[in-house]
C-alpha cells in the first residue's frame, strides 16, 4: 500500500513524491535533505524511504545530508533498475544469441540483466556446464537438471547482483569455456566499455579463457563511451543487438567482428 502525505490540500502517494523529488533534482542537481524535506512537506522517515528506493534504482546518490542527481555515465545502475530496461530488445537479443548454443558446451555468462534472458534457452539443451558470477542467472539455472552450475565467489557489491574482485577473477581462471556471453555499459566505434572497472576486469578474464566471445548489447548502448575499456573489438567474435547500428559503426567495427541483429 502506498504511503500518503498531505501537500497543498491533496494527498500525495509514494510514486508521486518520488516523481516530485526527481523534478526538483533535475533542476537543482544537488540539495540538502533538510531543504528537500521542507519542499516536500513530509516527515524525515517518509523522505528517507523514498530516497532509499530512488537510490536503489540508481537515480540518486545520498551522502552526508545531501542528495545528488545521478548525471554521469560512470555509474553502474542497480540490477533491479537495469532489469526493467529494454526488455523486448533483450528478448530479441537472447533469441539470436541462442543460435550459438548446443549440447555439451562449457559456457561463461556474466551477471548482466541482458545475459539473464538466456536462461530459458539453456534449459532446453543437454549436458551443459555454466560458470557465472551473476546471482539472478545462477538462481534461474539452478532449476535445470541438465546444467552443472558453478558460481564465482567474491565480493557482492551493493545492488550489482554480481560477485566481483580478485576471488571472482581467480575462480574464472580455473575454467576454459567453449563460449562466453557478456554485456557492457556502452560501446562506440573504438571499443566496448564498462562503468565499473571490476566488472570489466572480470569479463576480460572470461574472454581470455573462452574460444568464442559474444557481446550482447541493445541499441540504447551504442554510441556511448565510459571511463573503463572492457575490450577492443578484435578480441570479440560477435556483437548481438536488436537493431541495425548506424552504417559508420558497421563499417568500422564490422571489419573486426561480426554484428548480428
Amino acid at each position: 500500500m502506498f504511503k500518503n502525505v498531505q501537500l497543498g490540500g491533496f494527498i500525495m502517494v509514494s510514486f508521486e513524491r518520488m516523481s516530485r523529488i526527481m523534478d526538483i533534482l533535475t533542476k537543482r542537481k544537488i540539495i540538502s535533505t533538510f531543504q528537500l524535506e521542507a519542499l516536500m512537506y513530509c516527515s524525515t522517515s517518509t523522505l528517507r524511504r523514498d530516497l532509499i528506493k530512488l537510490e536503489k534504482e540508481g537515480k540518486i546518490i545520498r551522502s552526508h545530508g545531501e542528495v545528488r542527481l545521478v548525471t554521469t555515465n560512470n555509474i553502474e545502475y542497480a540490477y533491479d533498475s537495469r532489469s526493467h530496461e529494454e526488455t523486448q530488445g533483450k528478448q530479441q537479443i537472447a533469441e539470436t544469441a541462442s543460435t550459438f548454443l548446443t549440447d555439451n558446451q562449457s559456457i561463461f555468462i556474466d551477471s548482466s540483466s541482458t545475459c539473464a534472458t538466456l536462461a530459458p534457452h539453456l534449459g532446453t539443451l543437454q549436458n551443459l556446464r555454466v560458470i557465472t558470477n551473476g546471482i539472478e542467472i545462477a538462481r534461474k539455472l539452478n532449476n535445470y537438471e541438465n546444467i552443472t552450475l558453478f558460481f564465482c565467489g567474491g565480493h557482492i557489491g551493493y545492488g550489482t547482483n554480481s560477485a566481483l574482485g580478485d576471488f571472482a577473477t581467480g575462480f574464472i581462471n580455473n575454467f576454459h569455456a567453449d563460449i562466453c556471453f557478456m554485456s557492457c555499459r556502452g560501446l562506440d566505434r573504438f571499443a566496448a566499455y564498462e562503468a565499473n572497472h571490476s566488472q570489466a576486469l572480470f569479463k576480460q578474464q572470461m574472454i581470455a579463457n573462452s574460444d568464442v566471445a559474444i557481446l550482447l548489447a541493445d541499441h540504447s548502448k551504442f554510441n556511448t563511451s565510459h571511463y573503463f575499456k572492457l575490450s577492443n573489438y578484435n578480441a570479440i567474435d560477435y556483437i548481438v543487438t536488436n537493431q541495425a547500428p548506424v552504417e559508420s559503426f558497421q563499417d568500422t567495427v564490422g571489419a573486426q567482428c561480426e554484428i548480428l541483429w
